[in-house]
C-alpha cells in the first residue's frame, strides 16, 4: 500500500512539474533588459498572449503576468525559463 501511495504521489509530482514547464515554454518571453514599470507595461500590452513572461538578464530577474498583472512565478515555470535560456550563463531568480 505505501508503494501505491508513493507511486501516486509522484506522479502527482511529476505532472505539476510539467504543466509548469509546459506553460512556461508555450507562453511569450519578453527580454527587457534593466527596464522599469513603464516599458515592461509597454511591452507587456504589445504581446497578444495573455501570459507573459519578463525576464530581466542584468538584475537575473523573471517575472509572469497574467492580464497585465504581476502573479507568482512556479518553481517549474522558473526552471523551464533557466533551461529556456541557459546559454546566457545566468541564473534567473522570481520576483514579484
Amino acid at each position: 500500500m505505501y508503494k501505491k501511495l508513493l507511486n501516486k504521489s509522484a506522479l502527482a509530482s511529476l505532472a505539476l512539474l510539467s504543466s509548469g514547464a509546459v506553460m512556461a515554454q508555450g507562453a511569450d518571453t519578453v527580454i527587457c533588459n534593466d527596464c522599469n514599470a513603464g516599458k515592461i507595461d509597454q511591452l507587456i500590452s504589445q504581446q497578444a498572449d495573455k501570459q507573459v513572461y519578463v525576464v530581466d538578464f542584468v538584475n537575473a530577474t523573471a517575472k509572469k503576468f497574467e492580464d497585465g498583472k504581476s502573479v507568482k512565478l512556479s518553481v517549474s515555470e522558473l526552471n523551464s525559463l533557466n533551461h529556456k535560456f541557459d546559454y546566457r550563463k545566468t541564473t534567473l531568480r522570481a520576483v514579484n
